[in-house]
């Protein structure tokens, strides 16, 4: 090998290494910057209860989102409702949505179960009155619209079914309003 070839691998591959490191800083800063949860916490912003303007966001039925109509209907049948925002590239969701899968066929026909997509736009109007910051976030609503429970974070499957059974029974209290 010549010694010009020599420079020439050692400069390709100083280049490659620099680009390596480029990428997996932006994959760490993504990554760290994503709002995801891990441990499960008690919201403490969540929204009292749902109210007829939240659920209608929009003024005709052809622009509100799939969860928006979910949500809409299952209050208007009486339904309790799990409501839980994620995203697909959330490896805390991802989890949640495995527990979620678990647990869904237990409760069919008793809870409604409404999964938002955090980062789909039609979604933004009810993230934001959800004040969703953190990924997963889970709120268990009463029939009459009461948000009895929420968390930020991934909820392990025997404490969903507790929660999904007082949601079911009426018990619980409203969680505490959002702090101004």
């Amino acid at each position: 090998m010549t010694e010009a070839m020599v420079r020439t691998a050692k400069k390709a591959s100083k280049l490659l290494l620099a680009a390596l490191a480029a990428v997996s800083m932006v994959m760490l800063i993504t990554l760290a910057d994503c709002g995801c949860g891990e441990e499960q916490k008690v919201k403490q912003d969540a929204p009292v209860e749902v109210e007829q303007e939240a659920q209608k966001p929009t003024t005709s039925l052809a622009e509100k989102s799939p969860s928006q109509l979910a949500l809409e209907n299952a209050l208007e049948d009486g339904k309790p409702v799990f409501l839980n925002f994620h995203s697909n590239q959330c490896i805390p969701c991802i989890e949640m949505e495995k527990v979620i899968g678990q647990v869904e066929p237990e409760y069919a026909g008793r809870v409604e179960f409404v999964v938002v997509d955090v980062y789909d736009r039609a979604e933004l109007p009810l993230c934001d009155y959800f004040q969703v910051r953190v990924i997963p976030t889970s709120f268990f609503i009463r029939p009459d619209g009461t948000v009895i429970d929420a968390y930020e974070g991934l909820i392990q499957t025997d404490q969903m079914r507790a929660l999904l059974d007082k949601l079911i029974s009426g018990g619980g209290q409203a969680s505490p309003s959002p702090q101004s």
